[in-house]
């Protein structure tokens, strides 16, 4: 019965020679592909048709190829200085590959670029360390409108009604405005220890540490360690320990 009925349809669009070998020669799987197509057969076979056709035809999109380490190294080091588009001409002229602005945002995501925000700002995040987690974004906004503070779309493909693209703001950015305006910043409301460990940057600071080998206080320069001092032995005890690290290790490739 199956049989008898598959048969019995019958079939809706006869496409001449001339509109084959024009499938054939323009479609490459684009949309914009696709739409000359339409209007040069006068949009006389539906655009799932023309897809399904194409197929059928052998003119499959090729896979794209796999991503290579330098074009993820690329990524990962300009993102998101460098929203989704002009990474993708970035890609072009660098690596000579044409990779699609949702390739990009996939792999940006796979890459773990968009929730390690650890480098910088959103804008809730910003409004977060001055005003205790108050939305004031049209103060934000008057600030880069400016020229006071700068701040670039992160390119994540967010629609209008999804809130739009999201904003970044480099820590230097954010450290440039503030020591050029500080009477905007009121102290009693920002983020107090990130707001300190923003100011003071990663330059090297001076550290009153304690031993914890022999107890002895001394002074050494330390890349801004925020809340956690690591532990850090005094230049008598360290020296100590690398010297009995390298007899036992010496001991073991004796003994081995």
């Amino acid at each position: 019965m199956k049989n008898d009925k598959e048969k019995s349809v019958k079939q809706k669009y006869f496409p001449t020679e001339e509109e084959l070998e024009l499938i054939r020669k323009t479609y490459d799987g684009s949309s914009l592909a696709l739409n000359r197509i339409m209007r040069l057969l006068g949009r006389k076979y539906p655009r799932w048709y023309v897809r399904r056709l194409a197929a059928h035809m052998g003119l499959a999109i090729p896979k794209p190829a796999d991503w290579t380490a330098a074009e993820e190294s690329y990524v990962a080091e300009h993102y998101p200085k460098m929203g989704v588009k002009a990474l993708q001409k970035g890609l072009r002229h660098n690596f000579g590959v044409s990779r699609s602005t949702t390739a990009i945002h996939v792999k940006v995501k796979r890459l773990g670029l968009l929730s390690a925000d650890g480098e910088g700002f959103t804008l809730r995040g910003l409004c977060k360390l001055l005003w205790n987690d108050q939305e004031n974004h049209s103060i934000v906004y008057r600030w880069m409108e400016k020229g006071w503070l700068k701040g670039k779309r992160r390119g994540t493909l967010r629609k209008k009604c999804q809130g739009g693209d999201h904003w970044y703001f480099d820590p230097e950015w954010v450290r440039s405005f503030i020591v050029a305006h500080p009477e905007e910043i009121d102290l009693r409301l920002v983020d107090p220890v990130a707001f300190i460990r923003l100011v003071a940057g990663d330059k090297e600071i001076l550290k009153i540490c304690k031993c914890p080998a022999c107890g002895l206080e001394h002074e050494t320069k330390t890349i801004n360690p925020g809340l956690v001092m690591p532990r850090i032995y005094c230049p008598s005890c360290k020296k100590r320990i690398a010297e009995t690290k390298m007899d036992d290790d010496w001991v073991r490739a004796m003994e081995g």
